[in-house]
């Protein structure tokens, strides 16, 4: 294993040191006998790579404490070990042998077997590390960021494309403050351009180096151009050529289509792929250090990765170091549930449909991390849930109703409670300990084990507060680290019910939601006890507001006594999000109810927008301005206090609506900002004739551009005309080419009118009010907007 140390004196060195990965099998004892004879056979030695073989004793899974005989097989060529299990698994008729510790990333296993973790300060004696200090500062690494320029004749940038030349830029520090430091022009002959390249690299001397395509593009349009030359190509620190370790591919996540592109790792440096790394968008560098350190995995391969797949890499890291192994093909089935048990227990979040409408001075409440806190605070686990050692007794006043949330705290409680429960036996159920019972399921955790999940989200739960407190500004460095750990913590719920994950089980997704939904109506209850009126609750957070406070610092701290009050009770912080000047809950487009996840809002914290247009990553700029627009239209009319009247601002946005489309119609919007863009989800002939998307591959294609599912697709809306199939749209690609454009009007007049309806829709605005501009008045509009309701008049009938 190539280890890479920065020292005090910020220079890199690299530690190479002898280290091999190994597998685990159990079987019954004479199985694993006939197993070793048949491993210890010279051609499967060499076949396989095999190296030592020992019998040990581990851990097969959470739920079993006794310790079992398993064998270890080293195998020296870490290329052969899926290869050595999928033969181990079919000798054994795939039933008959076990295998864990198969496809454990090979630097976690690493880190973990020396005690260690990426970024540590640490002392390397030559055989072992030994860390000084914990919570040291991270390294000032120095980052460099290259920007590729191409001449493609048809728009499309490929592989086959003419490589003008290479930007390279210097951060400041792990910030995206970008100097120019040299551009690399390729005019002269290919050797020249690449060894002037590479010479600039060396003068650098990079740690990280970012690209935006590197993955997909750049770094294979470099090796074809090398290779073509006959030039060894090297940005590494060791003497190895660029070279793909993965393949790209498609994949589904939560509903999309993502294609991973080719992965290009550099020895010695990181590689960092921008448009590759949803993580390192979202938390920054540093936040890609952080979860390096939680996970136990090179920076450079998780910033690859997935939230989910690097909350399932911290499981495997908890669970290696509690001596239990990882099993290579989950096969835990679901309990047995009556119909009934099943209709109780199958059910998720609970939400509230909201009020559709217009409101001020609404604040939001929101709960820390909700589910991972769950997890936590009830010790749901796949080990906890309905043990034998607890009383599952209903209604006992003497139950505890959850742990500390506190990852110090709740090992205490549990250290306690297992000293003053030393001689009982966990087969049989304790008089002295009565379980967490989950609302409305026959289902109990256990108060006498610490859940394995628990000891996962605890850390992460608390550094993420802990990085809250250090923050300043919105967008800072801790910022951006904590929102790291946020999305790893929204994906941890999603893989307890996860059909694939190593440690995940239905019955604890199920606890969660039950828990979920309990403590969301004790919110409500609460809220509505103490006075407040519950306007919208989706799950985790729940808006409010009282009408009988007057001033602002009132509710404000009202807000906080309720928050304060139902945190004591449920043990999971509820914090105050903000107080908004004004909020617009959407009405559904299909019914009169409300939409659950649409709104709209002005806060402390600027605006907050929710499921609108200006929020999709389809919708063009102009589009989003014309939003954007509105949205300021009112809020300038707001901050103006008594001035404000809602009609007037009304007619204000539908004015500026037709002023936008007029200067549509007069073709005075530039093309650029009417670029479309959509995410291919599937292949050209699954698509429907007569979709805008299809008409765009098909056009992509006959330039040469073969745009596979996972992509994005982008175009400009044109006239369709009928006997041309190709008509109805124009790619962006073709308008830097000088492509005439017959713009579709109509079409995004539609998209202008369906934004501003998402504006005007709480007021009681129609599409067909809109695109007239104007809009018929009630008594209902007219009492409304003076927020007092009509004195009843029995005369009037």
């Amino acid at each position: 294993m190539d280890v890479w140390l920065f020292d005090i004196s910020q220079k890199m060195h690299r530690v190479s040191i002898p280290w091999c990965a190994s597998i685990h099998v159990h079987a019954e004892d004479i199985r694993l006998d006939k197993l070793e004879e048949w491993l210890s056979l010279p051609e499967i030695v060499s076949r396989f790579s095999i190296g030592n073989i020992r019998m040990t004793k581990k851990r097969l899974s959470l739920d079993q404490f006794e310790m079992h005989n398993v064998m270890e097989i080293d195998v020296r060529d870490n290329r052969n070990i899926r290869r050595l299990a999928q033969h181990i698994e079919a000798r054994g008729n795939h039933h008959i042998f076990s295998l864990y510790s198969v496809d454990a990333h090979l630097a976690q296993r690493f880190f973990v077997e020396f005690q260690v973790a990426p970024f540590d300060f640490v002392e390397w004696s030559g055989e072992s590390f030994s860390v000084l200090k914990k919570n040291q500062p991270y390294p000032n690494l120095k980052v460099i960021e290259l920007v590729f320029d191409y001449d493609s004749k048809n728009g499309f940038d490929t592989v086959e494309s003419w490589m003008k030349g290479i930007d390279i830029y210097t951060w400041k520090g792990f910030v995206n403050s970008k100097k120019m430091f040299s551009r690399i022009i390729r005019t002269r002959s290919t050797n020249d351009f690449l060894t002037e390249f590479v010479n600039v690299i060396d003068h650098l001397n990079p740690d990280i180096i970012m690209t935006k395509g590197g993955d997909a593009l750049h770094f294979e349009a470099l090796d074809k151009i090398a290779k073509a030359a006959g030039f060894d190509l090297n940005i590494g620190r060791m003497n190895r050529d660029l070279q793909p370790r993965t393949m790209s591919r498609v994949v589904h996540s939560y509903g999309q289509v993502i294609r991973k592109d080719s992965y290009f790792p550099l020895h010695g440096r990181l590689h960092i792929d921008l448009n590759a790394s949803f993580i390192v968008r979202e938390g920054g560098i540093l936040g890609l250090f952080e979860l390096a350190k939680h996970s136990r995995q090179s920076p450079q391969d998780i910033s690859r990765l997935s939230p989910g797949s690097v909350i399932s890499a911290i499981q495997m890291r908890i669970a290696m170091e509690d001596q239990v192994l990882v099993p290579w093909k989950k096969n835990r089935a679901e309990d047995t549930k009556t119909a009934w048990e099943l209709l109780m227990a199958d059910r998720g979040g609970l939400y509230l449909d909201s009020k559709p409408g217009f409101y001020q001075d609404v604040i939001e409440l929101d709960f820390a991390s909700l589910f991972p806190s769950i997890i936590a605070t009830r010790n749901i686990s796949p080990e906890t849930l309905n043990c034998t050692c607890c009383q599952a007794t209903i209604d006992n006043p003497d139950t505890e109703s959850f742990i500390p949330l506190n990852p110090e705290m709740a090992e205490k409680t549990f250290r306690e409670r297992d000293r003053k429960n030393l001689f009982s036996s966990k087969l049989f159920p304790s008089r002295t300990w009565s379980a967490i019972m989950v609302p409305g399921l026959k289902t109990h955790t256990c108060v006498l084990t610490h859940g394995f999940l628990g000891r996962v989200v605890s850390p992460l739960i608390e550094r993420r507060m802990e990085l809250k407190r250090m923050r300043k500004t919105k967008g800072d460095l801790y910022d951006l680290q904590q929102n790291a750990l946020k999305w790893l913590l929204v994906t941890c719920f999603g893989y307890t019910g996860y059909k694939n994950a190593r440690f995940g089980r239905i019955e604890a997704h199920e606890a969660i939601c039950a828990w979920a939904r309990e403590i969301l109506l004790d919110t409500i209850s609460i809220a509505e006890d103490e006075g407040w009126e519950v306007l919208h609750a989706i799950v985790d957070c729940v808006w409010i507001e009282n009408k009988k406070l007057e001033s602002r610092e009132e509710k404000i701290e009202g807000a906080l006594q309720l928050a304060k009050r139902v945190t004591d009770k449920i043990g999971i912080p509820l914090e105050f999000e903000d107080i908004y000047d004004f909020i617009g809950f959407l009405p559904s487009r299909m019914h009169s109810a409300g939409s659950l996840t649409k709104y709209w809002a002005h806060g402390m914290n600027g605006f907050k927008l929710r499921g609108i247009e200006s929020r999709q990553h389809s919708t063009c700029k102009w589009i989003k301005e014309i939003q954007n627009s509105a949205l300021e239209i009112l809020k300038r009319d707001i901050s103006n206090g008594r001035d404000f009247s809602r009609a007037n601002t009304e007619s204000k946005i539908v004015e500026m609506l037709h002023s936008e489309l007029k200067r549509l119609y007069s073709n005075k919007i530039r093309y650029s900002d009417l670029i479309i863009t959509k995410r291919v989800t599937k292949q050209i002939n699954e698509f429907s004739v007569s979709t805008r998307t299809r008409v765009a591959l098909i056009r992509a294609k006959r330039l040469g551009q073969n745009i596979l599912p996972g992509r994005k697709v982008r175009y400009v809306a044109t006239k369709k005309i009928t006997e041309n199939p190709m008509s109805g749209v124009i790619l962006s690609q073709e308008l830097n080419c000088g492509k005439n454009v017959d713009l579709d009007c109509k079409h995004y007049e539609n998209l202008a009118i369906r934004a501003i309806w998402s504006i005007l829709g709480p007021f009681g605005w129609t599409d067909e009010d809109i695109s007239k501009g104007s809009k018929k008045y009630t008594l209902f509009d007219f009492f409304e907007s003076l927020n007092t309701k009509p004195a009843i008049d029995d005369s009037a009938y």
